[in-house]
């Protein structure tokens, strides 16, 4: 059966950015304690919603380095590795093994488009890379409409017909019930996760482990009550109703233009080119829309 342990609403952390473009260590710090403390089973760094594709492995192994120096639970992190590169994805793997942290959420290569069995040859060729210094527990990340790869279910009985000891989960970013029901039912050894809140309900009651999502910057709390009570169909509501509020502001840079009006820090505003953070008017009609989803300070 999936991994005990890795249920629940995982936050998939935005990170805070630096007037000069770097990690902002110490708000990505307290950030993601915040998220801990308000109800996440575990904070994914450096994922989509942490532009993870725009920082370096560099330094984001720097980051989540001193992350560990400055007191983090690590075994509470599930990175993101987000790189079409060999090389440097069997560096991040390693190097987030090596940091203690849980697991590691992989996205597939996302540049060529090619076969699934090309797919499956780069995850044999990420974990020979990897055997000799970690065997850290990995999941895979799906979502096609940036990666340009659907994890299929033949796809997935491939990759766990040759790695099924370190592949435990799926983050599913399709947004599609359907999809997120299929996976959770058809690898049950899985800990299958929807990266959208609306379908955080149907995909408990047929099996699901919870949710990965940048929603939880947020809202950490009413998803938190939701995956605890996923009948509350008043959580559901507004939780649409935000979500429909975040995608038509830029998705990640709304969630940081709130976080920044809620902490009242507008180093949380800031977005890492090409991502530009949010105008002025832009924020207010943001803040408006969740105002009237009755929701008035940060998670």
């Amino acid at each position: 059966m999936a991994a005990a342990d890795l249920r629940g609403v995982i936050a998939a952390s935005i990170t805070p950015v630096t007037p000069e473009l770097g990690v902002d260590v110490p708000r990505l710090a307290a950030h993601a304690a915040r998220l801990l403390n308000d109800g996440c089973s575990f904070v994914s760094t450096f994922g989509t919603t942490g532009e993870g594709a725009s920082f370096s492995t560099r330094e984001k192994l720097a980051a989540l380095g001193a992350l560990k120096a400055a007191g983090a639970d690590m075994s509470r992190q599930i990175p993101g590795v987000m790189t079409p590169t060999l090389d440097d994805a069997a560096e991040m793997v390693t190097g987030i093994a090596a940091l203690g942290c849980r697991a590691a959420l992989v996205l597939p290569p996302f540049y060529y488009g090619t076969s699934e069995a090309g797919i499956a040859d780069w995850f044999d060729a990420l974990v020979a890379r990897t055997e000799g210094t970690t065997r850290i527990d990995l999941l895979l990340y799906n979502i096609p409409k940036l990666s340009r790869v659907r994890f299929t279910p033949e796809l997935v009985r491939a990759i766990l017909s040759r790695h099924g000891s370190r592949i435990v989960g799926i983050k599913d970013s399709t947004g599609d019930i359907e999809n997120g029901v299929m996976l959770a039912r058809s690898f049950p050894e899985l800990s299958v996760f929807t990266g959208d809140d609306r379908v955080l309900p149907t995909l408990l009651a047929n099996g699901g482990a919870g949710m990965i999502g940048g929603m939880p910057n947020v809202f950490a709390r009413d998803l938190r009550s939701l995956y605890d009570a996923p009948g509350r169909t008043d959580l559901l509501d507004k939780q649409a109703l935000r979500i429909e509020a975040v995608d038509s502001n830029g998705s990640l840079v709304a969630l940081k233009a709130a976080l920044a009006h809620y902490l009242g820090d507008e180093n949380y505003a800031r977005a890492l080119p090409p991502l530009r953070a949010l105008e002025a008017a832009e924020r207010a009609g943001l803040i408006a829309r969740f105002a009237e989803s009755g929701f008035e300070r940060a998670a």
